[in-house]
């Protein structure tokens, strides 16, 4: 099965490319028995800011890499199990994520963190927050909400935090609570963002907030109104 790593091309001489792949692990005489003793072939794919990026690589492979050795499994089964399933799930062809566009690799992501909170995996090598984009950060602070782990640490239990105000004197457990914002936080970070406020809260976490739905309200038991 077929290795891929990420590297930067550092020099080229019209014949030769020389690309430097950093501090990974490239078991380099398994790959020479695999071919018969003779160099393994290669197929090159650059950047060209179309297919997914460096950036969106890196996440791939870190979060597969976190799923892998909380399943005590081979990182390239996970990653060839996961693309089996986005393949389907999206009705596509056996797919490699070299050639992912932008987007699908954005929800090649999304399907990774959702698995990944879904099962409580803690991500070592992975820290979402700090690298995601808007879009995959709201989609993250919504599987958290609904799996109740801190969206920063990760921590199960944790408690649903809102954002907006419900009202002084209010009873929210008689209000409506859909369209209120919230995220998902543990009590060590539910009081920090008491003692920082919510905006430099969600400033310093890249948070964004998310809307509670009724599929919100029903894991947290939220009273809601349906509206017709």
């Amino acid at each position: 099965m077929g290795r891929e790593y990420t590297g930067r091309v550092i020099g080229y001489d019209g014949e030769n490319l020389t690309v430097n792949v950093g501090q990974i692990d490239i078991d380099w005489n398994k790959l020479l028995r695999y071919n018969k003793g003779d160099a393994p072939k290669v197929e090159l794919v650059f950047d060209d800011q179309q297919r997914r990026s460096l950036l969106q690589n890196k996440h791939i492979h870190a979060i597969i890499g976190d799923i892998a050795a909380w399943q005590g499994e081979d990182p390239e089964e996970v990653k060839m199990w996961f693309k089996w399933a986005f393949a389907k799930a999206f009705e596509l062809d056996d797919i490699k994520t070299s050639k992912m566009s932008m987007e699908q690799a954005s929800a090649f992501i999304s399907l990774l963190i959702t698995f990944a909170v879904k099962h409580r995996i803690p991500l070592m090598q992975y820290t979402p927050l700090e690298v995601l984009g808007p879009d995959n950060i709201a989609a993250f602070e919504y599987q958290s909400l609904m799996n109740k782990t801190c969206v920063i640490c990760g921590k199960y239990p944790s408690d649903l935090h809102h954002l907006d105000t419900v009202g002084q004197g209010v009873d929210r457990r008689k209000t409506d609570h859909l369209k209120h914002r919230a995220v998902q936080l543990c009590r060590e970070h539910h009081n920090q963002a008491h003692n920082l406020g919510i905006e430099t809260f969600l400033k310093r976490y890249h948070l964004v907030g998310i809307k509670i739905d009724q599929q919100i309200a029903r894991v947290h038991k939220l009273k809601y109104e349906v509206k017709e």
